[in-house]
Parts: structure tokens; C-alpha cells; sequence
């Protein structure tokens, strides 16, 4: 319970909406700075991957080290989701910061099987990805 609340909460998903309308009632032109875009696209998106990621190894009997690399890689993984289909969409900066955090994201998946890794590192593929 505690991930979820976590995760929707006024740290995570609730949090994200607010700066998404605070952005919206102060956008200019539809200019939005790629880290504004970055920041709602972790607390929206990414809060919820990685609360899903660290339950799922959590109900899986994962380890404290296996919890916490699914829960990174969640967060990196809904936080592409979220700048590439949300608020960053057309936007300038961030398929490069897009690259960064499928780097970021694979990295954390590193030590696991490579069976293991192949199926879950489609969340973060650019051919899924930017569609």
C-alpha cells in the first residue's frame, strides 16, 4: 500500500498533474523547457512504472538489490512513455533526453538473465517507443 500511495500521491502522480497545469496556465507558444517536461513525465508517468515494477518484484519474491533495479528502470521506463505520448511530445530536447534515460534504464538491468533482460527492455525500445 505504501508504494501505491507513494506513487499517487501528492509526491508522485498528484504532484506531476499539478506542475503539468501550472505549465499549461504559463505556456507560451507551446514552448515548454525539456527538464519542466522531464520532471511531470517522472512524477505522471514514471511514479506509477516504477511503484508497477517494485510490486511485481516484490509479489515475485525479488530480492531488496532486484526491487530496487526494477523500481529504477520503472521510473526510467514511464518516464520515456510520458515525454514521448504526454506533455513532451513535439517537443525540442527530448528525444536526446529520451536516449539518457533508456541508457540509464537498461543499465539497471544489466546483471539479470538475458532472457530476463530482452523481455523487459521492450518498454524502453525506440521503435515502440516513438510511434
Amino acid at each position: 500500500m505504501a508504494e501505491i500511495a507513494r506513487a499517487t500521491g501528492s509526491q508522485g502522480l498528484v504532484d506531476g498533474q499539478f506542475r503539468e497545469f501550472i505549465i499549461s496556465q504559463s505556456d507560451e507558444e507551446g514552448a515548454v523547457d525539456a527538464s519542466s517536461i522531464e520532471y511531470v513525465s517522472r512524477k505522471k508517468e514514471g511514479e506509477l512504472h516504477a511503484c508497477a515494477a517494485a510490486c511485481g518484484a516484490i509479489l515475485g519474491g525479488g530480492s531488496e538489490a532486484e526491487i530496487e533495479k526494477l523500481r529504477s528502470y520503472g521510473l526510467y521506463a514511464g518516464t520515456i512513455q510520458g515525454m514521448l505520448h504526454g506533455i513532451g511530445r513535439n517537443q525540442k530536447g527530448v528525444r536526446e533526453m529520451v536516449e539518457n534515460l533508456r541508457a540509464l534504464a537498461l543499465k539497471e538491468v544489466e546483471s539479470f538473465k538475458k532472457r530476463e533482460i530482452e523481455a523487459i527492455s521492450s518498454l524502453v525500445q525506440p521503435e515502440l517507443s516513438f510511434v
